[in-house]
């Protein structure tokens, strides 16, 4: 139908079609800032601020604000001495240690290889890169001393081959305003869509931005938007973490290129898309003038590859970075923007926890004064929420497969010499990182950590070989397949540092049999797990210690004790095994037989072993010696106070020690649980009761694995204790949580499973809901959390008691469950 206007009319609707754009764009900024402010409160799927994020450059940096330098450099410890005046004048006495501005300001988005700690500004926004691959050091070959410890040199960029090395920042990619703020500030990660994003009015005018990395496609994506046409003006540089870096700027595009001293390169290109306006560019960077919009595409590449056979090099990072523009610069903003959303909605969409109360009055505010008024009552279910689902965002953001597996700080970091480098832990930290995973309903991204165990076996076993030679071991016709140690630092290169961890690799085999465990892929389980899991009994099969009656040969710090001094000993028998020079990981003494740590993970490694070897229907006359050793494996005793023993010898349990390596057996092992062995469960509860929850305990990780232990003795309200310690004591502004100073992320990644674990378990053959029901969480549902067997369960409830409940897995089953304290078989259900 067409209607017949006079040139009037005409005018009049040229004139509104010209101002429909503006009036949209109006409309859109009004909904993003509502939206950033009071939308995400509804469903709490947001962390936020309304204030900017300081964008001071990190002290490592030869450009930037920085002139003086610090009063000390990094030590464990001593960050409250580490004072720069200048971060500490600009920060007006927040940021004194200019460690805490990094670690605290920024909001993170990554897809497993490329990362960005984003911290969106007054009259800038920085965006600090990371890529996964970008270490210094190397193979760390030879040991120090003839307990076969390793060399530890993460001292930056400089470390060659022959050391271990640090994680490196890529550089730091500044986008002026030439504007301060006026109003309207805010900034946040949309955790359901993978996304951080801000907006706010500069010069009359709203602008806003978005970033995100997209794993299919494998570029960082930010964008920015002006509400007025012909409005944007934007200034785009590098500035550079190390001396001999090099930038250059052609056209539309920015490029970093980066050589270590161990050959490591990395290549970065930024290219510039924008609507209206003009892009120029000098020796400073490219300059954007009166656009609409723009889109920033960031490749980053290194020449890494994880191939031991090839030294961990592959193909040129100039030429790597060929093949991943080819597959991004093509597609629109729209399509990269759907694609990201559809992936990763695919990941965290799968699980939901509800516990927030309708009525929490702080669920207005933004993230940092809620957790300051959390600190003061305690009381927000909503923030413990959103708590979860940020470990479940970070989990998605750092470890998908066909990247390296996520070390210390995640894959977000700073510091050319970053604390412990960024590595691989093995005594608590790595391992916590993927305790989520499964639980969490995320198998995918457990796979990073296994490959690269898989991966590590070459330069694993060098390792092993060095360590054996050091203690006057011969090695020298030691077969391929007398299995691997670890030591307490590893890094993308197979290195072992610091000090050996000699069940450290034990403990890796419960990972990799978890991912059977709550998969039931027998595939994996034979072609990648079991044969792990064989290598490492092969080892405990060949250096088990056999002690004589009554303790007989037992030693502590490395030398031999009269065990007639210690009547705990008597009851020890001829021909028990135990691990020999043990640490109790990081409690000491070292060089000690027999420490409960140790034993507990051989013998769950040997248990799991042998269940692998039954389901595939292989080696039986091998596991029956494995079943004999570890029928003489010695096992945990209780102590004069009533505790679970930590050491063979009965010391006094009461410390405030970060570390609870005694009780391994709790939690992530179950060889001890309420149900089936329960005397040990309550000297194991005691001996938690011992560690006191100050000083030294005040870790991240250690609120994070108590947590986890009080919920497997079904202590709900101890373990919301711990939640509670965690986010008073090692929690920052931006979620992110902390090792006293400086960062350690993996606490974030452990909570969120403690929550699950106090709502579901299915370690001792039977699926368990609500076991640790807590009384801050009385009433709430969740959906998809994730039970071994391959099961998914959805429940309600109400008042602490279950009123609903459904079993889903892939093929119908019966499985047991206990509800409400009732056990009962049931069928499952099939998910469509």
């Amino acid at each position: 139908m067409m209607i017949a206007t006079n040139s009037s009319d005409k005018l009049l609707i040229n004139a509104a079609r010209r101002n429909m754009r503006e009036i949209y764009a109006l409309i859109v900024f009004c909904l993003l800032n509502i939206g950033i402010t009071n939308a995400q409160n509804a469903d709490n799927h947001s962390v936020w601020s309304d204030t900017p994020a300081y964008t001071v450059l990190f002290e490592n940096q030869d450009n930037g604000i920085r002139k003086e330098k610090p009063a000390k450099t990094w030590h464990e410890g001593e960050g409250t001495n580490y004072l720069l005046k200048s971060c500490d004048s600009i920060t007006h006495g927040k940021y004194p240690n200019p460690i805490r501005l990094w670690e605290a300001e920024p909001y993170p988005i990554g897809n497993g290889r490329l990362a960005a700690s984003v911290f969106h500004g007054n009259l800038r926004d920085r965006y600090s890169l990371n890529e996964v691959s970008f270490w210094s050091g190397g193979r760390n070959a030879g040991t120090i001393n003839n307990k076969g410890d390793k060399g530890y040199d993460v001292s930056g960029p400089e470390v060659n081959d022959d050391g271990f090395g640090s994680y490196q920042p890529v550089g730091d990619l500044i986008v002026d305003f030439n504007a301060p703020v006026q109003s309207g500030f805010v900034r946040q990660i949309t955790l359901d869509k993978g996304i951080v994003e801000s907006s706010a009015k500069r010069n009359g005018n709203y602008i806003s931005s978005s970033a995100f990395c997209s794993y299919p496609n494998q570029v960082m994506v930010i964008r920015y938007e002006s509400q007025k046409r012909k409005k944007l003006d934007l200034h785009f540089s590098f500035v550079t973490q190390r001396k001999q870096d090099i930038t250059t700027t052609h056209n539309r595009e920015l490029s970093l290129y980066s050589r270590l001293k161990n050959g490591m390169e990395c290549e970065t290109l930024v290219k510039v898309a924008h609507e209206g306006g003009q892009l120029t560019s000098d020796k400073n960077g490219l300059h954007l003038k009166g656009a609409d919009n723009c889109t920033l595409l960031i490749y980053m590449a290194t020449n890494y590859e994880m191939n031991a056979e090839n030294g961990f090099r592959g193909i040129s990072a100039k030429e790597r970075l060929k093949q991943q523009t080819a597959q991004a610069t093509s597609r629109s903003y729209d399509k990269l923007l759907k694609a990201h959303i559809s992936d990763y909605q695919n990941l965290y969409q799968r699980q939901e926890l509800n516990i927030a109360n309708t009525t929490d009055s702080n669920s207005l505010l933004p993230t940092p004064k809620r957790l300051a008024a959390y600190r003061e009552t305690h009381a927000d279910n909503g923030l413990e929420e959103l708590i979860f689902r940020f470990g479940r965002y970070l989990m998605i953001q750092t470890s998908r497969p066909g990247s390296l597996p996520a070390g210390l700080q995640g894959i977000w970091n700073g510091m050319i010499a970053a604390p412990w480098g960024n590595d691989y832990h093995s005594n608590i930290n790595f391992q916590m990182v993927y305790w989520l995973p499964e639980v969490g309903n995320l198998s995918e991204c457990h796979m990073p950590m296994l490959y690269y165990l898989n991966a590590m076996r070459k330069p694993f076993k060098e390792n092993t070989r060095e360590y054996l030679k050091a203690i006057g071991e011969p090695v020298e016709t030691t077969p391929d397949n007398d299995g691997w140690i670890v030591y307490t630092s590893h890094n993308p290169f197979g290195a072992g540092g610091w000090q050996v961890n000699l069940p450290g690799a034990a403990w890796y085999g419960l990972h990799l049999w978890e991912h059977y465990a709550f998969t039931n892929d027998t595939t994996y389980l034979r072609q990648c797990a079991y044969p792990m899991m064989k290598e490492l009994c092969h080892y405990w099969q060949k250096h088990l210690k056999s002690l004589g009656e009554g303790g007989k040969g037992f030693c502590s710090n490395y030398q031999p004790v009269d065990v007639s001094k210690y009547p705990e000993l008597k009851s020890v028998k001829e021909g028990t095994l135990v691990v020999p020079f043990g640490w109790s990981p990081e409690h000491g003494p070292r060089g000690e037989d027999g420490v409960a740590h140790d034993q507990e993970i051989v013998a769950e490694l040997f248990m799991n072993t042998i269940k692998a070897a039954q389901i595939l229907g292989v080696d039986d006359s091998w596991t029956e010696q494995l079943q004999d050793m570890a029928a003489h494996l010695y096992t945990p005793q209780i102590g004069k106070k009533g505790n679970l023993m930590e050491w063979m010898i009965d010391r006094d349990p009461e410390t405030d020690h970060r570390h609870t390596s005694h009780l391994f057996a709790v939690f992530p092992g179950s060889t001890i649980s309420i149900n089936k062995t329960p005397a040990l469960a309550e000297a194991a509860r005691k001996s938690l009761m011992f560690r006191k929850t100050t000083g030294d305990s005040r870790r991240s990780w250690a609120w994070t694995w108590r947590s986890l232990l009080w919920a497997r003795l079904h202590d709900g309200e101890q373990a919301h204790n711990m939640i509670e310690g965690l986010i008073s004591y090692n929690m920052l502004d931006n979620l992110f949580t902390s090792h006293k100073i400086p960062l350690q992320i993996d606490g974030n990644y452990g909570i969120a499973a403690a929550m699950i674990e106090m709502l579901l378990q299915s370690h001792s053959d039977i699926i368990e809901l609500m076991p640790a029901s807590c009384p801050q969480w009385r009433n709430g549902n969740v959906r998809g959390l994730k039970a071994r067997g391959n099961i998914e369960v959805d429940f309600s409830w109400k008042d602490g008691k279950v009123t609903s409940w459904k079993l889903y897995s892939p093929q119908q089953r019966e499985v047991k469950v206990r509800v409400n304290g009732v056990e009962q078989t049931v069928t499952t259900s099939y998910r469509k």
